[in-house]
């Protein structure tokens, strides 16, 4: 089960067009909670145990206690985001978590899937809702906590992929698109190099790419028009559908 946190005030779900969270769409896969109570000592997290089988924690960051006997919630008070980020996924090191807020840059979220695959640090509120139909029906198809859909979207493979060849492409901007090179020249890019391959190839091993174009010359020109093919299928079609030969 993902658990969204967020306490919804002034019914901003429905303002952003995200009724969906709240029309049970996604029942037995996404469940949506509103009202956590603060406890009564800061450090006390047993109300929140529920939320040690999470499969991800969805946590909008100023998210404030509620006081069931007020029936009102507690300005400021932020004991229950707190514990969760902090002793309940431990920022993704226990529990998938992505923290969400207003006040993140709406394009840029802060997320480092190299070093923690499982922690959004912080992504926009408006952002966040706008993937999070595509990062819950992928949940519900395949059974997988796909973060960087939430941060980029379901096609996060060219924002990857656009990275990579980037990189590779500004390593050879000083040379003459009819020079001719060979792959292997690329050493100081190498690894680079190795993510773009597996994810434009998938099926293709690196050492096999590297063994059968390693050492046949190619002209910058061309190294730079399937780099750019290869970009424009994803963008297209959200996977490269070309071939390197």
């Amino acid at each position: 089960m993902i658990y969204l946190i967020d306490d919804n005030q002034n019914n901003q779900r429905e303002r952003l067009g995200k009724s969906f969270v709240d029309d049970g769409v996604f029942n037995g896969y996404l469940t949506s909670i509103e009202k956590l109570e603060k406890p009564a000592q800061a450090s006390n997290v047993s109300h929140l145990a529920f939320l040690k089988d999470a499969k991800c924690i969805l946590l909008h960051a100023t998210t404030e206690d509620y006081d069931k006997e007020k029936e009102s919630f507690l300005e400021g008070s932020r004991t229950n985001a707190i514990n969760i980020k902090e002793l309940i996924s431990q920022e993704g090191d226990l529990i998938p978590l992505a923290i969400f807020s207003n006040g993140v840059d709406v394009n840029e979220p802060i997320y480092f899937p190299d070093k923690a695959p499982n922690y959004i640090s912080a992504i926009n509120k408006n952002l966040f809702y706008e993937h999070l139909w595509d990062f819950v029906e992928n949940y519900k198809n395949s059974g997988l906590i796909e973060l960087r859909i939430l941060a980029w979207g379901k096609n996060f493979r060219a924002k990857e992929v656009s990275k990579s060849a980037n990189i590779l492409l500004e390593a050879l901007a000083f040379r003459n698109g009819s020079d001719s090179f060979k792959i292997s020249e690329l050493s100081g890019e190498q690894q680079v190099l190795k993510a773009f391959v597996e994810t434009s190839f998938p099926d293709t091993h690196w050492l096999d790419f590297l063994h059968d174009l390693g050492d046949n010359p190619i002209s910058i020109n061309d190294f730079r028009n399937k780099i750019n093919q290869i970009i424009e299928s994803f963008l297209k079609y959200g996977k490269n559908i070309r071939s390197w030969k």
